[in-house]
């Protein structure tokens, strides 16, 4: 139960939530050379309420993952371990970042953030950074290590791929759901 759970935190954590970072830059340079602004701006609204929704199951999500693997936990001693983890010095370092992530999707609901250029792009910029990345990498920094060894792993050209295919999947999650809202609209309608 604890692994669906966290796949499907992770589903729209990845493909939605860290995806939109990407596609507001995308929409941003496509809305500025379009002339078809009004198409572009009704998708946009609602790709906003994805990701508003999906920060907000993200967040229950994290939370009934927590209780379920307390549940879970035979052992008293490592239960207490656990409650411990959650409660004492550095409990920040686990709930920092999923909240963080539910707080900055919650940002969206207002109109000043979410169609201005500046706002969203760094509003943007903050989902595609997790502060685990951050201690990697100012791990990696302090180590001596010289600047000939650094590497992803992956070229540039692996990037690029990996980047526009979780943009296309997050336009193609948008897109359906912005065909059902658009299709329930007419239906109300007539």
């Amino acid at each position: 139960m604890v692994e669906t759970l966290y796949f499907i935190s992770e589903i729209l954590r990845v493909d939605i939530i860290i995806a939109f970072g990407f596609y507001t830059v995308a929409f941003f340079l496509v809305r500025y050379f379009s002339k078809r602004k009004g198409l572009l701006n009704g998708f946009d609204r609602t790709a906003i309420k994805v990701v508003i929704f999906s920060g907000i199951v993200f967040g229950i999500l994290w939370i009934f993952r927590l209780f379920i693997s307390y549940l879970e936990i035979e052992n008293e001693m490592d239960k207490i371990a656990f409650t411990q983890r959650l409660t004492g010095k550095y409990s920040f370092g686990i709930w920092l970042q999923p909240l963080f992530w539910v707080f900055l999707s919650q940002l969206l609901w207002y109109k000043k953030i979410a169609n201005n250029l500046i706002y969203r792009l760094l509003l943007s910029l903050m989902f595609l950074v997790s502060f685990e990345r951050m201690v990697v990498i100012a791990t990696s920094l302090h180590r001596d290590y010289l600047p000939s060894s650094w590497s992803l792993g992956m070229n540039f050209g692996q990037v690029l791929v990996g980047i526009t295919g979780k943009v296309l999947v997050f336009i193609l999650i948008v897109g359906v759901v912005h065909l059902l809202l658009s299709w329930k609209k007419n239906e109300l309608k007539k």
